[in-house]
């Protein structure tokens, strides 16, 4: 299998430790989703990243939907059997930390300096802050019983250290707690976090 992906994304870095995590080998091939790559328009009509390429060439996406292929196709480990809603609803509450943080970012890139609207920023701001906020009340297992859910969180929080660097770890102590424990307790998934 073959994921289409960008180092910096926090969903593709989700997939990537999903895989691993799962005993799943995926080839990833880095493209340009921006301004457009044919491999990737071909596999998913809506250009988006992360998509899985299966051999028979058949495109998954978006990241929720591969992290279930590859619990499927995996040993099982990245949904609990017991209560697999809470796994889910927690992917769920990361990928929208990252929904607002990645918009963020492009709200900021994209439009020219004066056209960059700050009540925007700030909003998509407030939803990061409640949604950390939400994530400290309930933390997810970083131990053997690690599962998409604190996957998921280590893919929004490497997303949030390549990206806003020094603006969410104050605010957020028991956060950055968990964040440290699950380097330490899973160093070769935190080696796939985002990067530049």
């Amino acid at each position: 299998m073959e994921l289409l992906a960008a180092a910096a994304s926090p969903y593709v870095s989700k997939v990537v430790m999903a895989a691993h995590h799962a005993g799943v080998e995926i080839d990833v091939v880095n493209v340009d989703a921006t301004n457009g790559d044919p491999r990737l328009d071909k596999a998913n009509p809506l250009a988006k990243i992360p998509c899985l390429v299966l051999e028979d060439g058949t495109g998954l996406f978006d990241s929720r939907v591969i992290t279930r292929h590859l619990d499927r196709v995996g040993n099982g480990k990245l949904f609990p059997t017991a209560q697999p809603h809470l796994a889910e609803r927690y992917e769920a509450l990361c990928d929208g930390l990252n929904d607002v943080t990645v918009g963020g970012i492009y709200e900021m890139r994209f439009r020219p300096e004066d056209k960059v609207h700050q009540p925007w920023l700030d909003r998509l701001w407030d939803k990061a802050n409640r949604a950390l906020t939400a994530i400290a009340d309930d933390l997810p297992e970083t131990g053997a019983n690690l599962n998409i859910g604190g996957i998921a969180l280590a893919a929004s929080l490497g997303y949030l250290d390549l990206r806003y660097a020094g603006k969410w770890e104050d605010a957020h102590p028991a956060v950055r707690k968990w964040q440290q424990g699950f380097a330490t307790d899973h160093a070769d998934l935190a080696a796939l976090l985002p990067s530049a």
